[in-house]
């Protein structure tokens, strides 16, 4: 090969690599309320807070979280100072699912299937026919991004967080 050659096959090469290599920080949790599907929990320090805000910087190869300080307190990260250390959980597709301080588990979550029923166009609100009857539970904006591909009358199983809020969806049961 000619040197300039190596020029080019060597950064692509290595573009190849980065791209295809996981993160050091993917430890699927199989254990979780999808057990087929990767939950990740990754230490994480706050970094600054702002009035509507909290800055979350993961100690292992994820990008920054901002956590909105409404989802912070559903969350249980309510007095959160500059230094703590928190758990993040995100889902397969690197979406903030959960957080919860350091030390202290996820409590509370419950699962839930049936047939989504409803969904309002700003994925606000969804509506689940299960065997008990008809619910409706308040989404997570992050969750509410992926009800784009559920339709009416799809099986799926959902997420609740303490509060009972859908933070995250799947389709099936």
């Amino acid at each position: 090969m000619t040197r300039n050659c190596y020029f080019i096959l060597l950064p692509t090469c290595t573009a190849v690599l980065f791209w295809t290599t996981p993160a050091t920080a993917d430890h699927p949790d199989k254990s979780g309320p999808f057990p087929h599907i990767a939950h990740m929990e990754v230490k994480g320090v706050v970094k600054r807070i702002e009035p509507s805000m909290l800055f979350v910087q993961p100690s292992h190869g994820l990008r920054p979280r901002t956590i909105s300080v409404i989802k912070a307190e559903r969350m249980g990260l309510y007095d959160a100072k500059v230094g703590d250390e928190v758990m993040l959980v995100v889902d397969e597709g690197n979406v903030l699912v959960d957080a919860h301080r350091a030390g202290t588990p996820s409590a509370g979550h419950r699962i839930v299937a049936g047939t989504l029923s409803y969904a309002d166009k700003f994925w606000e609100e969804i509506k689940l026919s299960t065997p008990e009857g008809s619910e409706s539970f308040a989404v997570d904006p992050l969750a509410g991004s992926k009800l784009s591909v559920f339709g009416e009358g799809m099986p799926v199983t959902l997420e609740l967080d303490e509060a009972n809020v859908v933070i995250d969806i799947h389709q099936g049961r």
